[in-house]
């Protein structure tokens, strides 16, 4: 299908369950097997993955939110926001400010937008002429992005602006610098501005990204304080919210512990409701739960800060009020096993409806238990059952394999349009 400038409608999330209208996903590609098992670590990766594997599972999540929204690739939206010779000279000299391309631009810039824009995700080697290229073979001038289809991490969308993650490691910087470059200069995802500009304000205190910020409320959001998101940046997150939207903003800050396993606030909170939310009873509400600080910011950017019992209390306190439905049930083995497999990690895409990996299988017990029909994602690909028939519902998916990249279903998609949940 040829593409049309313009054709699309804005940017627009003010809540984690409103039906969704359009997301933005990556299909993992080559990017994935350019790793070696030492190499894993470096690259954030639980493990190497065979891509057949991956891409299997993908595809079915792919294919179910085909069903209820506009999906779109992130490969496809930078081609064609490369279309203008004069946007791909700014793309690529924003990249060779991190990346050692200053050389290359000539190279680069002959390239048809298709190719460029694979080339960015799946890696550009080293000259073999060069130093880099004589020494190994593995060198490039651009790395490979094995953590693209981890969308969420990079950027989020908050009503019509956009923050541009500052990420925590090098590894996943030139990600934030795409998902900017597409907010910036894509006609249909042109953002109204960023609250925060993740690849220029970057520093050991400004780091943030996307999987520790999840929109409750039109003025409310909930940030986990973690190894990828400094306590700086989300004071300064708030701040710079409440001057752009012109309105009194509160942000519960979540103070993570620095575990592999919690590295995001979604892994071990999600809303799946506009009264439930999915959580990893240990940090969200057990005896030891995580410190939670409320920040109410004012429109002119004053800052006052309070303590919180934790964060549903806070919530309440907000006018927010969510059962929480513990991830691996009732059992202590059980919630640590399945959240280690992101079984806190759901995507909703309608209130009351949300998708997540099968392997859950006490998690989706007590979702069930709750009131939500389990049925396959295959059953509404195939069209034998349609979402809409039910109240609330928990979609499951095969993602073993997606699941040792570290992360879930809500970590895999970005949406940019939502309908409004709260009236």
């Amino acid at each position: 299908m040829r593409y049309i400038r313009g054709t699309m409608a804005g940017l627009n999330v003010t809540s984690e369950i409103g039906t969704l209208k359009r997301v933005i996903v990556h299909s993992p590609g080559p990017e994935v097997e350019a790793m070696t098992p030492k190499e894993a670590e470096a690259d954030l990766y639980n493990d190497i993955i065979p891509l057949p594997a991956m891409l299997g599972e993908f595809d079915v999540l792919k294919s179910f939110l085909g069903t209820v929204a506009e999906v779109l690739e992130l490969k496809d939206l930078l081609a064609q926001a490369l279309a203008d010779p004069g946007d791909r000279y700014e793309f690529l000299d924003g990249l060779a400010q991190l990346c050692p391309i200053r050389g290359r631009m000539e190279e680069l810039m002959a390239m048809a937008p298709p190719e460029l824009s694979r080339v960015v995700i799946e890696g550009l080697p080293a000259l073999p002429g060069s130093l880099a290229g004589n020494l190994s073979q593995r060198s490039f001038s651009l790395r490979p992005l094995p953590n693209a289809y981890f969308m969420r991490d990079s950027a989020a969308v908050v009503r019509d602006w956009a923050i541009s993650s500052a990420t925590a490691f090098d590894v996943r910087l030139v990600e934030s610098i795409v998902t900017r470059f597409l907010f910036r200069r894509h006609p249909d995802f042109h953002a109204k501005g960023l609250l925060i500009d993740g690849p220029r304000e970057r520093s050991r205190f400004i780091t943030i990204e996307g999987g520790d910020v999840l929109i409750l409320s039109h003025n409310v959001l909930a940030v986990g304080v973690s190894e990828r998101t400094t306590p700086d940046s989300v004071e300064r997150l708030a701040a710079n919210a409440a001057r752009a939207f012109g309105e009194d903003i509160t942000v519960f800050a979540v103070v993570l512990p620095r575990e592999r396993a919690c590295i995001h606030l979604d892994m071990v909170f999600t809303a799946v409701d506009r009264d439930a939310c999915l959580v990893y009873a240990p940090i969200v509400t057990g005896r030891n739960r995580a410190r939670v600080v409320r920040i109410d910011a004012g429109a002119k950017g004053a800052l006052r800060f309070g303590e919180e019992e934790g964060l549903i209390q806070g919530l309440w306190g907000a006018g927010i009020d969510l059962e929480p439905l513990p991830c691996g049930g009732g059992d202590t083995l059980f919630q640590e096993r399945e959240q280690w497999w992101s079984g806190a990690n759901s995507f909703a895409f309608a209130p009351g409806k949300i998708i997540m990996y099968s392997c859950n299988a006490k998690t989706l017990d007590r979702l069930s238990s709750a009131g939500f029909a389990i049925r396959d994602a295959r059953v509404f690909i195939e069209g034998k059952e349609r979402v809409e028939d039910f109240e609330r519902l928990a979609v499951r998916f095969d993602g073993i394999e997606l699941a040792r990249g570290g992360g879930g279903a809500r970590c895999m998609t970005m949406p940019v349009e939502r309908e409004e949940a709260f009236f």
